[in-house]
Protein backbone atom coordinates (compact mmCIF):
# COMPACT_ATOMS: atom_id res chain seq x y z
CA UNK A 1 0.00 0.00 0.00
CA UNK A 2 1.37 3.44 -0.96
CA UNK A 3 2.10 6.17 1.58
CA UNK A 4 -0.94 8.16 0.40
CA UNK A 5 -3.27 5.18 0.77
CA UNK A 6 -1.89 4.48 4.24
CA UNK A 7 -2.57 8.13 5.16
CA UNK A 8 -6.15 7.82 3.87
CA UNK A 9 -6.64 4.67 5.92
CA UNK A 10 -5.19 6.36 9.00
CA UNK A 11 -7.59 9.29 8.52
CA UNK A 12 -10.50 6.87 8.37
CA UNK A 13 -9.38 5.19 11.60
CA UNK A 14 -9.10 8.58 13.32
CA UNK A 15 -12.59 9.55 12.20
CA UNK A 16 -14.11 6.28 13.44
CA UNK A 17 -12.36 6.79 16.78
CA UNK A 18 -13.48 10.41 17.13
CA UNK A 19 -17.12 10.41 15.96
CA UNK A 20 -18.96 7.51 17.49
CA UNK A 21 -22.24 7.01 19.30
CA UNK A 22 -24.80 9.80 19.50
CA UNK A 23 -22.44 12.74 18.95
CA UNK A 24 -23.68 15.93 17.31
CA UNK A 25 -21.32 15.19 14.41
CA UNK A 26 -21.97 11.94 12.58
CA UNK A 27 -20.36 10.17 9.64
CA UNK A 28 -23.05 9.58 7.02
CA UNK A 29 -21.26 8.12 4.03
CA UNK A 30 -17.88 7.48 2.42
CA UNK A 31 -16.63 6.88 -1.11
CA UNK A 32 -13.50 4.86 -1.81
CA UNK A 33 -11.54 2.20 0.03
CA UNK A 34 -9.88 3.76 1.92
CA UNK A 35 -12.27 6.73 1.72
CA UNK A 36 -11.40 9.77 -0.39
CA UNK A 37 -14.76 11.47 0.08
CA UNK A 38 -16.86 11.86 3.22
CA UNK A 39 -20.30 13.15 4.11
CA UNK A 40 -20.90 14.35 7.65
CA UNK A 41 -24.09 15.27 9.45
CA UNK A 42 -23.96 18.21 11.87
CA UNK A 43 -26.80 18.35 14.42
CA UNK A 44 -25.98 21.88 15.55
CA UNK A 45 -27.76 25.23 15.33
CA UNK A 46 -26.83 27.46 12.41
CA UNK A 47 -28.54 29.89 10.03
CA UNK A 48 -30.31 29.79 6.69
CA UNK A 49 -31.79 32.61 4.64
CA UNK A 50 -35.12 32.20 2.85
CA UNK A 51 -34.40 33.09 -0.78
CA UNK A 52 -37.86 34.57 -1.35
CA UNK A 53 -38.42 36.54 1.86
CA UNK A 54 -34.75 37.18 2.81
CA UNK A 55 -35.64 36.14 6.36
CA UNK A 56 -32.78 34.62 8.37
CA UNK A 57 -33.84 31.65 10.48
CA UNK A 58 -32.21 28.97 12.63
CA UNK A 59 -31.86 25.41 11.45
CA UNK A 60 -30.46 22.40 13.30
CA UNK A 61 -29.47 19.89 10.64
CA UNK A 62 -26.68 20.29 8.09
CA UNK A 63 -24.70 18.01 5.81
CA UNK A 64 -21.17 18.72 4.58
CA UNK A 65 -18.96 16.96 2.05
CA UNK A 66 -15.18 16.65 2.34
CA UNK A 67 -13.12 15.49 -0.66
CA UNK A 68 -9.46 14.49 -0.49
CA UNK A 69 -7.76 15.27 -3.81
CA UNK A 70 -4.70 13.57 -5.28
CA UNK A 71 -2.63 16.43 -3.80
CA UNK A 72 -3.82 15.63 -0.25
CA UNK A 73 -2.38 15.94 2.39
CA UNK A 74 -0.02 18.57 0.95
CA UNK A 75 -3.05 20.51 -0.26
CA UNK A 76 -6.08 21.07 1.91
CA UNK A 77 -9.28 19.03 1.51
CA UNK A 78 -12.07 20.48 -0.60
CA UNK A 79 -15.06 21.19 1.64
CA UNK A 80 -18.61 22.19 0.70
CA UNK A 81 -22.02 22.23 2.32
CA UNK A 82 -24.77 20.08 0.82
CA UNK A 83 -27.29 21.97 2.99
CA UNK A 84 -27.74 25.75 2.50
CA UNK A 85 -25.99 27.81 5.20
CA UNK A 86 -26.03 31.56 5.81
CA UNK A 87 -22.47 32.26 6.97
CA UNK A 88 -19.80 34.81 5.93
CA UNK A 89 -17.25 32.11 5.10
CA UNK A 90 -19.48 29.50 3.50
CA UNK A 91 -20.63 29.64 -0.13
CA UNK A 92 -22.61 27.03 -2.09
CA UNK A 93 -19.39 25.78 -3.69
CA UNK A 94 -16.94 25.95 -0.79
CA UNK A 95 -16.26 26.25 2.93
CA UNK A 96 -13.38 28.61 3.61
CA UNK A 97 -11.27 26.63 6.10
CA UNK A 98 -8.66 29.39 6.22
CA UNK A 99 -5.03 29.68 5.15
CA UNK A 100 -3.63 27.61 7.99
CA UNK A 101 -4.00 24.08 6.63
CA UNK A 102 -0.97 21.91 7.26
CA UNK A 103 -0.44 18.30 6.26
CA UNK A 104 -0.20 17.41 9.93
CA UNK A 105 -3.75 18.51 10.72
CA UNK A 106 -6.09 15.57 11.19
CA UNK A 107 -9.46 15.30 9.49
CA UNK A 108 -11.30 15.13 12.84
CA UNK A 109 -9.83 18.53 13.76
CA UNK A 110 -10.96 19.94 10.41
CA UNK A 111 -14.46 18.57 10.94
CA UNK A 112 -14.55 20.21 14.38
CA UNK A 113 -13.56 23.52 12.77
CA UNK A 114 -16.55 23.24 10.42
CA UNK A 115 -18.86 22.68 13.41
CA UNK A 116 -17.38 25.75 15.11
CA UNK A 117 -18.07 27.77 11.96
CA UNK A 118 -21.66 26.57 11.73
CA UNK A 119 -22.50 27.76 15.26
CA UNK A 120 -20.59 31.02 14.69
CA UNK A 121 -17.85 30.35 17.19
CA UNK A 122 -15.60 31.05 14.21
CA UNK A 123 -16.12 33.54 11.37
CA UNK A 124 -14.27 36.22 9.43
CA UNK A 125 -16.14 39.21 8.06
CA UNK A 126 -13.07 40.89 6.54
CA UNK A 127 -12.73 38.51 3.57
CA UNK A 128 -16.15 36.86 3.26
CA UNK A 129 -17.48 34.41 0.70
CA UNK A 130 -20.96 35.71 1.48
CA UNK A 131 -21.02 39.49 1.81
CA UNK A 132 -24.68 39.61 2.85
CA UNK A 133 -24.01 37.20 5.72
CA UNK A 134 -20.98 39.26 6.76
CA UNK A 135 -23.16 42.39 7.05
CA UNK A 136 -25.75 40.45 9.06
CA UNK A 137 -23.07 39.20 11.48
CA UNK A 138 -21.72 42.72 12.03
CA UNK A 139 -25.21 43.86 13.02
CA UNK A 140 -26.00 40.84 15.21
CA UNK A 141 -22.75 40.01 16.99
CA UNK A 142 -24.43 40.18 20.41
CA UNK A 143 -26.55 37.13 19.56
CA UNK A 144 -23.53 35.03 18.56
CA UNK A 145 -22.35 32.33 18.94
CA UNK A 146 -25.46 30.22 18.54
CA UNK A 147 -23.95 27.45 20.69
CA UNK A 148 -21.13 27.42 23.26
CA UNK A 149 -20.44 23.68 22.98
CA UNK A 150 -16.82 22.52 23.10
CA UNK A 151 -16.70 20.48 19.89
CA UNK A 152 -12.99 19.81 20.30
CA UNK A 153 -13.88 17.45 23.15
CA UNK A 154 -15.26 15.07 20.51
CA UNK A 155 -11.71 14.48 19.32
CA UNK A 156 -9.84 12.20 21.71
CA UNK A 157 -7.13 13.95 23.72
CA UNK A 158 -3.54 12.93 23.16
CA UNK A 159 -3.70 12.51 19.40
CA UNK A 160 -5.56 9.23 18.94
CA UNK A 161 -4.61 7.60 15.63
CA UNK A 162 -7.34 4.99 15.53
CA UNK A 163 -7.83 1.48 16.87
CA UNK A 164 -5.48 -1.46 17.25
CA UNK A 165 -6.49 -4.93 16.01
CA UNK A 166 -7.79 -5.77 19.50
CA UNK A 167 -10.06 -2.74 19.53
CA UNK A 168 -7.97 -0.63 21.90
CA UNK A 169 -7.16 2.96 21.01
CA UNK A 170 -3.82 3.56 19.30
CA UNK A 171 -2.13 6.61 20.82
CA UNK A 172 0.15 9.09 19.07
CA UNK A 173 3.82 8.13 19.26
CA UNK A 174 3.16 4.42 18.88
CA UNK A 175 2.55 4.58 15.13
CA UNK A 176 3.47 6.79 12.19
CA UNK A 177 1.58 10.07 12.66
CA UNK A 178 1.08 10.35 8.90
CA UNK A 179 0.18 6.90 7.55
CA UNK A 180 -0.60 5.03 10.78
CA UNK A 181 1.90 2.18 10.22
CA UNK A 182 2.83 0.53 13.50
CA UNK A 183 3.77 -3.14 13.26
CA UNK A 184 7.51 -3.70 13.54
CA UNK A 185 8.59 -0.56 11.71
CA UNK A 186 11.23 1.93 12.80
CA UNK A 187 9.78 5.25 13.90
CA UNK A 188 11.77 8.45 13.99
CA UNK A 189 11.13 12.00 15.12
CA UNK A 190 11.35 14.75 12.51
CA UNK A 191 12.64 18.27 13.13
CA UNK A 192 9.13 19.38 14.18
CA UNK A 193 8.61 16.48 16.59
CA UNK A 194 6.31 14.33 14.44
CA UNK A 195 6.84 10.61 14.99
CA UNK A 196 6.84 9.04 11.52
CA UNK A 197 8.12 6.06 9.55
CA UNK A 198 10.88 6.13 6.95
CA UNK A 199 8.42 6.20 4.03
CA UNK A 200 6.88 9.41 5.37
CA UNK A 201 10.11 11.29 6.08
CA UNK A 202 13.13 12.59 4.19
CA UNK A 203 16.09 14.90 4.77
CA UNK A 204 15.63 18.56 3.89
CA UNK A 205 17.69 19.01 0.68
CA UNK A 206 19.14 22.24 2.06
CA UNK A 207 20.08 21.56 5.70
CA UNK A 208 19.73 17.79 5.92
CA UNK A 209 17.39 17.84 8.94
CA UNK A 210 14.67 15.18 8.89
CA UNK A 211 11.27 16.45 7.73
CA UNK A 212 8.09 14.50 7.14
CA UNK A 213 4.89 14.65 5.14
CA UNK A 214 3.23 16.48 8.02
CA UNK A 215 5.81 19.26 7.98
CA UNK A 216 5.11 22.32 5.91
CA UNK A 217 7.63 22.58 3.09
CA UNK A 218 8.35 25.55 0.85
CA UNK A 219 9.24 25.49 -2.85
CA UNK A 220 12.21 27.58 -3.94
CA UNK A 221 11.20 29.67 -6.96
CA UNK A 222 14.75 29.53 -8.28
CA UNK A 223 15.72 25.83 -8.16
CA UNK A 224 12.35 24.20 -7.43
CA UNK A 225 13.60 22.37 -4.32
CA UNK A 226 11.21 21.83 -1.40
CA UNK A 227 12.89 22.93 1.83
CA UNK A 228 11.94 23.16 5.50
CA UNK A 229 10.87 26.35 7.25
CA UNK A 230 14.36 26.90 8.62
CA UNK A 231 15.83 27.05 5.12
CA UNK A 232 13.24 29.20 3.36
CA UNK A 233 13.67 32.92 2.74
CA UNK A 234 11.02 35.42 1.66
CA UNK A 235 12.79 38.14 -0.31
CA UNK A 236 11.67 41.59 0.95
CA UNK A 237 12.73 43.07 -2.38
CA UNK A 238 10.71 41.10 -4.93
CA UNK A 239 8.65 38.79 -2.70
CA UNK A 240 10.04 35.55 -4.13
CA UNK A 241 10.34 32.49 -1.92
CA UNK A 242 13.81 30.98 -2.20
CA UNK A 243 15.99 28.47 -0.39
CA UNK A 244 19.00 29.67 1.53
CA UNK A 245 21.29 28.55 -1.33
CA UNK A 246 19.67 31.20 -3.52
CA UNK A 247 19.58 33.89 -0.85
CA UNK A 248 22.09 36.20 0.76
CA UNK A 249 22.23 38.79 3.52
CA UNK A 250 22.62 42.52 2.91
CA UNK A 251 25.55 43.51 5.12
CA UNK A 252 24.04 46.96 5.71
CA UNK A 253 20.52 46.14 6.91
CA UNK A 254 21.00 42.48 7.77
CA UNK A 255 17.92 41.29 5.86
CA UNK A 256 17.89 38.18 3.65
CA UNK A 257 17.24 38.77 -0.05
CA UNK A 258 17.21 36.53 -3.11
CA UNK A 259 20.44 36.67 -5.10
CA UNK A 260 18.72 38.66 -7.88
CA UNK A 261 18.01 41.50 -5.45
CA UNK A 262 21.57 41.76 -4.12
CA UNK A 263 24.39 43.79 -5.66
CA UNK A 264 28.07 43.29 -4.92
CA UNK A 265 29.61 46.53 -3.71
CA UNK A 266 32.45 47.50 -6.09
CA UNK A 267 34.43 48.89 -3.17
CA UNK A 268 34.27 46.14 -0.54
CA UNK A 269 32.73 43.29 -2.51
CA UNK A 270 30.05 42.56 0.10
CA UNK A 271 26.41 41.81 -0.94
CA UNK A 272 24.09 44.79 -0.59
CA UNK A 273 20.39 45.28 -1.28
CA UNK A 274 19.21 47.89 -3.77
CA UNK A 275 18.04 50.16 -0.97
CA UNK A 276 21.53 50.45 0.46
CA UNK A 277 23.64 50.79 -2.68
CA UNK A 278 24.21 53.86 -4.88
CA UNK A 279 26.07 54.78 -8.02
CA UNK A 280 29.31 56.39 -6.93
CA UNK A 281 32.95 56.86 -7.82
CA UNK A 282 35.24 54.87 -5.60
CA UNK A 283 38.93 55.68 -6.15
CA UNK A 284 37.88 57.66 -9.24
CA UNK A 285 36.23 54.58 -10.76
CA UNK A 286 32.44 54.71 -11.32
CA UNK A 287 30.43 51.78 -10.01
CA UNK A 288 28.10 50.67 -7.24
CA UNK A 289 29.00 51.36 -3.64
CA UNK A 290 27.22 50.38 -0.45
CA UNK A 291 26.18 53.02 2.05
CA UNK A 292 28.91 51.87 4.42
CA UNK A 293 31.68 52.44 1.89
CA UNK A 294 30.20 55.78 0.80
CA UNK A 295 30.03 56.93 4.41
CA UNK A 296 33.62 55.84 5.03
CA UNK A 297 34.84 57.59 1.86
CA UNK A 298 32.94 60.78 2.76
CA UNK A 299 34.36 60.74 6.28
CA UNK A 300 37.89 60.28 4.91
CA UNK A 301 37.47 63.22 2.52
CA UNK A 302 36.13 65.48 5.28
CA UNK A 303 39.00 64.48 7.55
CA UNK A 304 41.53 65.25 4.81
CA UNK A 305 39.98 68.66 4.17
CA UNK A 306 39.96 69.45 7.87
CA UNK A 307 43.61 68.45 8.43
CA UNK A 308 46.08 71.43 8.54
CA UNK A 309 48.94 71.57 5.99
CA UNK A 310 52.62 71.02 6.95
CA UNK A 311 53.38 74.76 6.55
CA UNK A 312 55.91 74.34 3.70
CA UNK A 313 56.02 76.85 0.88
CA UNK A 314 54.82 75.73 -2.54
Amino acid sequence: MSVRLRRLQADYERIKAAFTGDACIRLLDTIGNPPEKYQFEFLVPSLQMDAATKVVRRHNHFVAEISLTNAYPRMSPQCRMLTPVFHPNIAPHAICIGDHWAAGESLPNLIVRIAEMLVFQSYNVKSPLNGEAAKWVELNQRSLPLDDADFSSLVEAGGILGHNSDGSLRAAGTACANCGSANGIELRSCVNGHVVCGDCSMPCPSCGDLVCLQCKLYRCEECGASVCGKCVRKCPGCGKTVCRTHAGTCHVCGLDFCTDCLISCDACGRPTCAKHVVRAEINDVPGYACHTCVAEATAAEEEAEASPGDGSEP
